[in-house]
């Protein structure tokens, strides 16, 4: 009898440890459609620009992005954005040809006094070369052309000035960037990247895009070599289509 109800015990805890763990899940999955919710409707003002300007990157380790990428059937990675504490939230989800989420990475947020010393690096860096393939060729571009994207739109939000519009198309605020998860697999290949930067910078069209660059595991651009004055912030990503309209 004295067995039977030990037995019984066990079984109710386990269900009920079954329950905790599906509302923490469902609650966790809650509070980010609220941020992306809480996105749409944000009011872009100076508090937000003063926080926001703040934020150096978003950084994704890359240990947590090849599991993403690895994951069957992700063909593409969208940077959906969220909103809370005056700033710009993103996550990364790999989604299929369909768009169906399967696999996602939260980012940590790098607010560094001395990014200005790190992005600095950007303008010595090589310029963009051919990798060789025309899906990769089509996003990567020059690393000064991502420094003048990054300083331009830290410029807008020290103005405090078209937020709105450059975050919207034809009024709608931008959800999320998608791009090609090859670009990612590429990036991934430099056994040197700790973690991959995605920066905040406006596009020749004045809209606020994403570039992707590769950090070691200080968050710094590589250089070429330990004993290179050079600093190579390896092949730098853009070319994300945000949605809207895609």
């Amino acid at each position: 009898m004295k067995r039977t109800s030990l037995l019984g015990a066990a079984l109710i805890a386990l269900l009920m440890f079954s329950c905790q763990k599906e509302n923490s899940q469902e609650n966790s999955s809650a509070v980010s459609k609220v941020e992306q919710e809480n996105w749409q409707t944000a009011k872009l003002d100076a508090k937000f620009a003063a926080s926001q300007k703040q934020v150096t990157a978003y950084l994704f380790p890359t240990d947590a992005m090849s599991k993403l990428v690895e994951t069957p059937n992700v063909e593409f990675v969208q940077f959906v954005l969220g909103y809370s504490d005056n700033t710009l939230q993103i996550k990364v989800i790999g989604v299929d040809k369909a768009g169906k989420e399967l696999a996602s990475v939260d980012s940590e947020i790098l607010k560094d006094a001395s990014d200005t010393d790190k992005l600095s690096a950007l303008k010595t860096s090589s310029s963009k070369t051919n990798k060789g393939t025309a899906l990769l060729n089509e996003h990567l571009i020059s690393a000064d052309v991502a420094l003048d994207g990054i300083n331009t739109w830290q410029k807008k939000l020290s103005a405090v000035s078209d937020l709105d519009e450059i975050l919207s198309y034809e009024g709608a605020r931008f959800k999320h960037y998608s791009i090609e998860s090859a670009i990612i697999v590429d990036m991934l290949k430099n056994k040197n990247t700790a973690n991959i930067g995605v920066f905040l910078g406006l596009n020749p069209i004045g809209k606020v895009t994403t570039f992707l660059i590769g950090l070691d595991k200080n968050n710094s651009i590589k250089k070429i070599s330990s004993t290179s004055k050079v600093a190579d912030a390896g092949d730098v990503y853009d070319g994300t289509r945000p949605s809207p309209p895609f």
